[in-house]
Parts: structure tokens; C-alpha cells; sequence
């Protein structure tokens, strides 16, 4: 995933422990991260705590050393910045000027063309104090985006608004926050299919293939932070992306061609990216002891016999009909193939074949071999109609590629 910098705020609410996990998740989907923290949130949650998590030193003093313009620099290096948790003597500090801090100090220097989040948490009357609401409402007519409490139990005991929202969708609104910052007029809606189909034999058996959809997750994440709408069609056991897209899920061959038939009926996709692994072959019949058996079984197959048969029916290419079912008929569609110890040689072969028998506009190229021990694929060929080729070393190369090619047809188109 593409690094940005989020400036991660947090003040001296009961809430503060909360912002570890946010500040763990943040740095685990490849963020950089940056703790300013007040004295008082320093009372309930540690210099090393925030300091190990994000990997950086925690900053609190206007005045440390070698820190004295870090309410400039910090401001200008952020890409979103988040307070989280917020107490109302902070937000009624920012909406009255006050700059008694470096944490207050850094939203008078705040660059507003840049996403600044507030996640609000305090006792319930504190939260609808006409002074609080006031200051969330002035704040919000500044261009502040100001996420909503939750109604629970709050430490003081008492049951009402002013919760901070769930740690998890704090991390997707400051996802979000970033790719609305990239979105233009140009942005693109994309299907993104991925995973391997599971073909059932008795409930609990199946067959599949070693498709994990990490490589389709990766590209997924990577265009959405482009600023792109993304719809992904998974496979049930696959990788989900880290941020909140609409998703729908798949298992068998036949799901996947009912679902991926709806969703091109219903919706105007601008690009299709077909990474699902799907069945050529879907198990039909299954033969033993001379009797014949429809798949997939109601009930577990048992093991008394020596040797059983199963009888496979081919299936159609799903991706050979995706611009004639596309309710957008200039989409573009990129295919993918994958192969396993062919000769180099043969490549070229295989994908001239692709295209001769599908309506796709590129083919992205990639052998088995090329894949990491943790499953990480690598080292991927696009090719366009006339076969150019461009190489890509990972999967951020190959997203990047990708969103030159929505770039460059959208041009054309326009």
C-alpha cells in the first residue's frame, strides 16, 4: 500500500488507550505516523506505548529541543490529521483560538486544503453542552470533519452519547478521509474480482485452486487510496481489503457467474479488473461402487470405498462476455493469466491467445514461480492489444500501471 502521513492527535481523555489500536492498525496497513499528544493524555496513555506503536518519538513540548517550528513542520508533513480521542476542553480551545500547546498550536497551522478529523469523546452532558455543540458546529462549518459519538456505557457510569466511535471505524473515515483528498473529476468506478472458486463435493469437501487474493486486495486498496469507488467480488476465503468497500463475496463458479452478471446489469463500472481464479472444470457427477451420484452431495461422502470417480463439466469464460454484459459498453477490462513453468518463449503465444479469444484491452502476465513463500505474488508483464509490454516488479507497480492506463483511456475517450 502507498505511504501517507497521518499527524495523530490525542488528548487527555479515559478513551486514550483506544488510540493504540487505531495508531497499530494505521502503521500495519503502511501508514506514517506521528503521536502529538498533550500532557494530560500522557497521564492515561504512555510515551512508550504511542512511541513503540507508531515508531516515532511522541511529541508534546513546543519547546524540546531541536522542536521549536514542529507546530510548522508537523502541519506541513501531515497528510490527515486526526484527533482522536477528543475532549471538549480541546475542541473548545480550537474554536476560540487558543494556542496554549503544540497540540493547539498545530490546528492554527493547519493547512486546510488537507483532511482534519475530530473524534469527540467525554461525559454525556459535557457532549451536548450548548458550549460544546457550538464549537463541533463552528468547527464543522470550517471544514473539519467531525465524526459522530456512540451511545454505551461511559467510564463515569453513566449510559448516553459521547462515547468515541468504534476504534475500527476511526481508521476507515481517516482511509476515507485521505482518498477523498485524491478523488477528482476523473476518478474511476472499478470491479475488482478476485480469489479462487470452491467447487463442493459433499459440504464439506471441496475443490479449489492456490489462489489466496492478496494481489487483488493489494490493487484494490491501492486504487481506492487513489481516490477511485471501488466494488470488490471476492472469494469467501480470500483476503478482505483493509478499508470499508463495498464487497460482495463469491464461492463457486456458478456463484461467481450469477453475481458478477447482476452487479454488471445494475451498476456503470469505467474498469473491470478480473483477477478471480475461477473453475475451468466444475465437478458434475460423482461415480462409486456403479452408482452415479449428482454433485454436490447432500450428505458427507463416506470412505468405505477403494475408488471413486468424479466427472467434471466445463465451464464457460466468464471474462470472453464482460463488455457485453456490462452495462457500460466502452469499459475497460484487464485480464489476467497465470501461468506455471511454461518456457518463455510461450508467453507471448499465450497472451496473443487471450486476447484473440476475449474482448479484454490488457492482459497482465504472471507465473507461479514468481510467488513469494508468504504468498506474496511478484514480477508482473502488462501487455496491451499490439503487445507492448511494461514490467512490474510488485503489486504497487503493477496498481500504479494500472492507473496510468485509466488515465491514458480516459483521455482518449475524451
Amino acid at each position: 500500500m502507498s505511504k501517507f502521513n497521518v499527524l495523530f492527535k490525542v488528548t487527555g481523555s479515559i478513551a486514550a488507550y483506544k488510540s493504540a489500536y487505531i495508531i497499530s492498525r494505521l502503521v500495519q496497513s503502511g501508514c506514517n505516523v506521528k503521536v502529538v499528544a498533550s500532557e494530560s493524555a500522557l497521564k492515561f496513555i504512555g510515551t512508550a506505548t504511542l512511541e513503540g506503536l507508531s515508531g516515532n518519538p511522541v511529541y508534546t513540548d513546543s519547546f524540546a529541543p531541536a522542536q521549536v517550528m514542529s507546530h510548522i513542520h508537523l502541519a506541513q508533513w501531515a497528510d490527515v490529521t486526526i484527533v482522536a480521542p477528543a475532549t471538549a476542553n480541546t475542541i473548545n480551545k480550537f474554536t476560540n483560538g487558543i494556542s496554549d500547546s503544540l497540540l493547539t498550536s498545530l490546528f492554527l497551522a493547519h493547512d486546510w486544503s488537507k483532511p482534519y478529523l475530530i473524534a469527540p469523546a467525554m461525559n454525556s452532558k459535557m457532549y451536548s453542552h450548548p458550549a460544546t455543540q457550538l464549537s463541533l458546529s463552528k468547527l464543522k462549518s470550517w471544514g473539519v470533519t467531525i465524526l459522530p459519538t456512540e451511545v454505551g456505557y461511559l467510564a463515569c457510569g453513566d449510559v448516553g452519547e459521547g462515547k468515541m466511535l468504534n476504534p475500527d471505524l476511526i481508521f476507515d473515515e481517516v482511509m476515507k478521509a485521505y482518498a477523498s483528498k485524491n478523488k477528482s473529476v476523473t476518478k474511476k468506478i472499478i470491479l475488482i474480482t478476485y480469489g479462487g472458486t470452491a467447487e463442493d463435493i459433499d459440504g464439506v469437501r471441496f475443490i479449489s485452486n492456490m489462489s489466496t487474493g492478496k494481489t487483488g486486495a493489494a490493487i484494490a486498496e491501492e486504487l481506492f487510496l487513489g481516490g477511485n469507488e471501488i466494488t470488490t467480488l471476492r472469494a469467501r476465503n480470500s483476503f478482505e481489503t483493509k478499508f470499508n468497500v463495498e464487497s460482495k463475496v463469491f464461492s463457486s463458479f456458478e456463484d461467481y457467474r450469477v453475481k458478477i452478471e447482476k452487479l454488471l446489469a445494475e451498476k456503470h463500472f469505467d474498469v473491470i479488473i478480473h483477477l478471480a481464479a475461477l473453475s475451468d472444470y466444475s465437478p458434475a457427477f460423482l461415480e462409486k461402487d456403479n452408482n452415479t451420484f449428482p454433485l454436490p452431495l447432500q450428505s458427507k461422502l463416506a470412505s468405505d470405498s477403494d475408488n471413486i470417480k468424479i466427472m467434471f463439466k466445463k465451464n464457460v469464460k466468464v471474462i470472453n462476455s464482460l463488455k457485453r454484459l456490462s452495462k457500460n459498453p466502452n469499459v475497460i477490462v484487464i485480464g489476467f493469466k497465470l501461468t506455471n513453468q511454461v518456457e518463455e518463449s510461450d508467453i507471448p503465444n499465450i497472451i496473443k491467445k487471450m486476447f484473440a479469444d476475449s474482448d479484454i484491452d490488457y492482459a497482465v502476465h504472471n507465473d507461479l514461480s514468481s510467488r513469494t513463500f508468504s504468498d506474496e505474488q511478484t514480477n508482473f508483464t502488462v501487455y496491451d492489444k499490439v503487445l507492448n509490454t511494461t514490467k512490474c516488479v510488485s503489486v504497487l507497480d503493477l496498481a500504479k500501471e494500472i492507473d496510468k492506463i485509466m488515465e491514458i483511456k480516459n483521455d482518449i475517450v475524451h
